[in-house]
């Protein structure tokens, strides 16, 4: 008899703190809408003898997870609880946006974190189950570049890849790049998402003015020229991923404030963009997704009190005081002399690798990363390889790994001793810490080994 009470105590001792969790994690939720001054969304989706777990269930069946949680009941039940109920049930399964919207914030979120790659994969194909096109899939990983980097936009392309191939999915492979200048088009795109911030920047391009010239130019070229302006994907649906990319990002929020207005410009409303904050926990965790509400406010007050003012500037003028720098085929050119003189390998190659999904992305890794950046005359080819082998290893993800491998051959290659590589991940200890030293190293022993 004492036995069973007990038992029946313990279990009703997790019950108790489970809910208490439940509640803490909702109240949190309801608190970011609140903040944000949301009055509908800071209403709790909870309805008397509301099914969570049945919420939870529906939302993962129709983004094609079935009963995932399942797997994690041997670890803990608890967790599996948790992401049916709270994460399905009580965030991706809110009204406030529709299922398809949040998979592509998911997506977005979880390319630029580079760190997730079983749910990256999950919510590729997510993307797909609830509506999105295999080409806006691509475009969506591919707009990551900007944002997070080639190598997390590379990792992802693969995964797509393999996602696409067990569903017999074809994508259409013929470029996505936009016609026409890429300087014209970058300025025309950020006056019209970024108002008078945007056109503050633009002068200070014109002026050359700003600490990097160079920078501001790709910055207008490339990122928003090129990327931004590619038709695979509407420009109000790559606005909503930018601002969960530069959320995740973290620590960014001139940058976060930059968006929400752009969002706010592109058609999403104040409920949608408190959406997308209750959303971002699930993913990056509170602490992270709380530093975007006083950014998000701070515009959001702005536009209240004095609505959305066009830009001073006029994108055809400003755009008539300058062009593109030079043609992309110059780029393209000399990125692969650069490319054969560090890792020796084909230009036509590296565009052939993706040309079954992405040949854009293959182009852009070569005039842009070997092009624009490693054919700059400020460092010669071996230190830029070696900067290179040092970033890889601060960041240390598994996305990071290939590209690590590539690039220890190539300051191998451009001249840089094995000592010499050996110090540039050993220096990344006070900065990036010994977990991720230790898996650089690991990686560039077995490299030297293999040769």
């Amino acid at each position: 008899m004492f036995k069973t009470w007990k038992v029946a105590r313990l279990d009703g001792d997790r019950t108790t703190d489970r809910g208490r969790r439940t509640m803490i994690q909702t109240t949190m939720g309801l608190m970011t809408a609140a903040a944000l001054g949301n009055s509908a969304a800071a209403q709790s989706s909870e309805e008397p003898g509301a099914d969570r777990r049945a919420r939870g269930l529906e939302a993962l069946r129709a983004v094609g997870g079935g009963d995932v949680s399942r797997n994690l009941d041997p670890l803990s039940p608890d967790l599996s609880t948790l992401l049916v109920e709270h994460a399905y049930g009580d965030v991706m399964g809110r009204p406030g946006l529709p299922l398809k919207t949040r998979e592509l914030i998911n997506v977005a979120v979880i390319t630029a974190l580079g760190t997730a790659r079983p749910a990256l994969r999950f919510h590729i194909a997510g993307m797909l189950e609830t509506g999105w096109s295999p080409r806006e899939v691509v475009e969506t990983l591919l707009h990551s570049v900007v944002y997070g980097g080639f190598p997390f936009a590379l990792d992802a392309m693969l995964l797509a890849r393999d996602v696409f191939a067990e569903r017999g999915v074809t994508v259409e492979t013929g470029t996505g790049r936009p016609d026409g200048d890429d300087w014209v088009l970058g300025v025309e795109q950020l006056l019209k998402t970024g108002g008078d911030d945007a056109g503050a920047f633009v002068r200070r391009v014109i002026e050359g003015s700003g600490p990097s010239p160079d920078l501001d130019r790709l910055t207008v070229e490339f990122a928003h020229g090129e990327i931004w302006n590619r038709p695979g994907l509407a420009l109000k649906d790559r606005e909503l991923a930018t601002l969960a990319m530069v959320i995740a990002i973290g620590n960014l929020d001139s940058t976060v404030r930059f968006h929400v207005e752009a969002c706010l410009r592109t058609g999403w409303t104040r409920a949608e963009i408190t959406e997308l904050l209750i959303q971002m926990p699930v993913y990056i965790g509170w602490p992270q997704a709380l530093t975007a509400v006083a950014p998000a406010l701070d515009v959001i007050a702005k536009v209240e009190a004095g609505g959305l003012a066009a830009p001073s500037l006029s994108g055809e003028a400003v755009a008539t005081l300058r062009s593109q720098s030079e043609p992309d085929d110059a780029r393209f050119n000399r990125g692969v002399s650069a490319m054969a003189a560090t890792s020796q390998v084909s230009g036509e190659g590296v565009v052939d690798a993706f040309r079954d999904i992405a040949p854009d992305l293959g182009r852009y890794i070569v005039e842009f990363a070997y092009g624009e950046v490693f054919s700059r005359p400020g460092l010669d080819l071996k230190w830029r390889e070696l900067a290179t082998v040092a970033a890889l290893t601060a960041r240390g993800t598994a996305a990071d790994e290939t590209p690590l491998k590539v690039h220890v051959e190539a300051a191998l290659n451009t001249g840089a001793t094995k000592q010499e590589v050996t110090e540039a991940i050993l220096h990344m200890l006070p900065y990036a810490g010994f977990s991720r030293v230790q898996a650089a190293m690991a990686v560039a022993t077995q490299f030297f080994s293999d040769q």
